[in-house]
């Protein structure tokens, strides 16, 4: 009676620590650096890999706001060509990288912003940064911000285009944060306009370095 207790007590430590590998495995998968996305992709793959490789298992997520939740934060999310259908809502430190503004688009579908970005309205008072540089941010429909509602957050736009988005107020960028733009970032033929802030509300495209901004 004692033989196999004996055996069972030296097997469950063993199990256990199976178990602390399996779930460190796991754990890395899922806090990566960079987290891939493509149209190809599939949400339920892990993301760390641009096309599927069966012999590991990694693979691109299907949708750019599955990578975001999963991605450390302060990381990169690198979208394939092609279009995505998505509203995307960001409350984290994350760059996102897309193939191009003519390759890689994001299309909000008439339903919402196509990219919302908060800061903490709470102490303490976090100022997440988003960088969009090689997207085309395009057919999102909102009260604030049709392409990006910046409520409190550090956006920084890099060879990004900002089109044919709608809203009550800023059809291309609703900007209550800081902003910033290079030289070829283009936001244009947004309804009623392309850029809400403060002091001045600008129209037409966008290419000074600076954009205005509101108070929250």
């Amino acid at each position: 009676m004692n033989i196999p207790n004996f055996k069972w007590k030296k097997v469950v430590p063993y199990l256990l620590f199976l178990c602390l590998v399996a779930m460190i495995t796991v754990g890395s998968s899922f806090a990566a650096g960079t987290i891939y996305v493509s149209t190809q992709g599939n949400d339920n793959w892990n993301g760390l890999a641009a096309t599927y490789d069966p012999s590991t298992g990694n693979g691109p997520k299907a949708t750019i706001q599955n990578a975001v939740d999963t991605v450390t934060d302060n990381g990169t999310v690198s979208v394939a060509a092609g279009t995505y259908k998505e509203n995307l809502y960001i409350n984290k430190d994350v760059y996102l990288m897309g193939a191009g503004p003519d390759s890689t688009i994001i299309d909000g579908m008439q339903k919402k912003s196509v990219i919302q970005l908060f800061g903490s309205t709470m102490e303490p008072f976090n100022q997440f940064a988003l960088t969009v540089n090689g997207l085309s941010l395009t057919n999102g429909n909102s009260t604030w911000g049709g392409g990006i509602y910046n409520y409190g957050g550090i956006l920084f736009l890099i060879n990004t285009k900002i089109t044919n988005n709608r809203a009550t107020n800023g059809g291309g960028l609703y900007n209550s944060g800081t902003a910033n733009a290079d030289s070829a970032t283009v936001i244009t033929d947004n309804t009623p306009d392309n850029v809400y802030g403060y002091p001045i509300t600008p129209t037409g495209d966008i290419s000074q370095d600076i954009l205005p901004s509101v108070s929250p």
